[in-house]
């Protein structure tokens, strides 16, 4: 992952946002932290309350397990939208980047989709492995 190559483009996504939704121009850094046990695929933001989404602000890269990335932010509360390896999406709703620097983690529990898509893979394991024919 490159965070440095993402960061240009997520600074002038979320400059606007704060442009469009009134907020002063206090620029800040944002650490996000996967803590989750997927890959994060897909990573966007928007202003609170509008109807579309930004870019992917990770381009062709994933922000996997343990990996963490700084991206720089303007003032504002946003939405952010989360897609991980299995196509499992969910929005996480204001969250307020208007601290000097702020750290967002991403925990199996962030979404309740990431959680619950979290034990049907247990479940699909644990269920294929106890069918599996015993090695000789």
């Amino acid at each position: 992952m490159h965070p440095f190559r993402i960061a240009a483009p997520v600074f002038a996504l979320l400059a606007s946002a704060a442009v469009l939704s009134g907020c002063t121009s206090d620029n800040a850094s944002l650490r996000v932290e996967n803590h989750s046990d997927f890959d994060i695929i897909d990573l966007r933001v928007t202003s609170v309350g509008s109807s579309s989404w930004g870019p992917n602000l990770l381009g062709s890269n994933s922000l996997q397990p343990n990996e963490t990335i700084t991206l720089g932010v303007s003032c504002g509360t946003y939405d952010a939208q989360l897609t991980d390896d299995s196509n499992v999406m969910c929005e996480v709703h204001d969250l307020d980047l208007c601290a000097n620097d702020s750290l967002w983690v991403i925990e199996n529990n962030t979404c309740s989709v990431f959680a619950a898509a979290k034990a049907a893979r247990e479940a699909a394991a644990k269920a294929a492995q106890q069918s599996a024919p015993a090695a000789k």
